[in-house]
């Protein structure tokens, strides 16, 4: 392709999108209904990726020869911060969502 026909195609797509935006948030009740889907999938992504991390044991700085060991105490027995960081990172995620929440229902 070209520079001016992707430019044209990026144009296009660029408008089309504008366009769709607009109807679709043009009404109240519609842009109601699309922040309520958009949140709840958002909160589907989130639990579905939650549920399977072992959270309970990230940043665990225990002795990495024991078996109950997920390889994340290792990195931490080694030095790393990572786990931890991670760990306080989803809690403090928990805690702004709980109090959105709270927000919300006032």
């Amino acid at each position: 392709m070209t520079k001016k026909q992707t430019l044209l195609l990026s144009s296009i797509a660029a408008a089309s999108t504008i366009g769709i935006s607009s109807y679709l948030l043009k009404d109240q009740e519609k842009r109601d209904k699309l922040k309520t889907k958009a949140n709840d999938f958002r909160k589907q992504v989130f639990k579905k990726f939650s549920d399977s991390l072992p959270i309970e044991k990230a940043g665990n700085p225990t002795t990495p020869d024991q078996a109950d060991d997920s390889g994340d105490s290792k990195m931490v027995y080694e030095g790393s911060q990572f786990p931890t960081q991670y760990y306080n990172k989803l809690e403090n995620m928990k805690s702004v969502e709980e109090s959105n929440e709270e927000q919300v229902k006032k």
